[in-house]
């Protein structure tokens, strides 16, 4: 990873969009969190020279959980439980530079290779639940191999294009080194970022979908979810309130949709 690390520019404007773009901060488990990955079966898998850790709980029917920018794994142990439940088996992984898995940098696109892997490796997936960036790294994935039958999508950017753009914004880039940081970007994950957009991502999108995202949400906006539901007429958007952008992820309520949505009860 060091070798992606001397990759970043040497202009600090621009570097400092990259850094944000590109590095995440390691969040730790928790003590609770810690206790109840030790109740499932822990696995690694190889990506790019690096270690991925992953968990398997239950046998059934496998649903993949992906989470998001600055966030493990772990973050979605709300929806576990439930879903064993409902007769299904779940999968979950640290994306490359968060939680228990190797590297410094990262992104929506090293997120959803892994996701690929582990689908590849397992005999792939019947649905999947992502948060956040991982939204976003699930859409991609889904343009680009994966298959599910459903997937639950909670308070997503529409696209990795969007963000792109947005970190730029928020950056104060003018527009010569936003051309550059977008270049630096498809360099870095070794996509076009025209692959990236919510037409490029919702083309060929026609399996059921559940979308829920917060009014309240102040890191991804409302609109970002209602865009990606206008893009994709197989999801439906439910509009909680209150929770904001994280909390969503332990509100039983929310969880229950998800998982009676994914096991045909909803």
């Amino acid at each position: 990873m060091n070798s992606l690390l001397s990759f970043l520019p040497a202009d600090p404007e621009l570097r400092a969009a990259c850094e944000a773009f590109a590095i995440p901060e390691r969040v730790p488990a928790s003590a609770e969190e810690v206790a109840f990955l030790a109740t499932g079966r822990r696995t690694s898998l190889t990506l790019d020279r690096q270690e991925v850790a992953y968990w398997t709980f239950g046998d059934g029917p496998r649903v993949l959980l992906m989470h998001g920018w600055c966030s493990r794994g772990s973050h979605l142990a709300g929806f576990v439980a439930p879903l064993l439940a409902a007769g299904r088996s779940v999968v979950l992984f640290d994306a490359p530079g968060h939680g228990d898995s190797d590297g410094a940098a990262s992104s929506m696109i090293h997120t959803a290779r892994c996701a690929l892997s582990l689908a590849q490796a397992g005999g792939g997936f019947e649905a999947l639940i992502a948060h956040s960036a991982g939204s976003t790294a699930a859409l991609w994935a889904l343009a680009n191999g994966l298959s599910v039958q459903k997937s639950v999508h909670l308070c997503g950017p529409s696209s990795m294009k969007q963000v792109v753009t947005g970190t730029a914004r928020a950056q104060g880039l003018e527009q010569g080194l936003a051309l550059r940081f977008e270049a630096w970007v498809e360099t870095f994950t070794g996509v076009d970022l025209d692959s990236t957009t919510l037409s490029s991502l919702t083309a060929n999108l026609h399996h059921a979908g559940l979308i829920i995202h917060d009014s309240s949400d102040r890191v991804v906006d409302l609109s970002q979810s209602r865009a990606l539901q206008a893009a994709w007429p197989e999801a439906r958007l439910q509009v909680t309130e209150g929770l904001g952008h994280r909390r969503i992820l332990g509100d039983a309520r929310t969880i229950a949709s998800a998982v009676a949505f994914l096991a045909g009860e909803a």
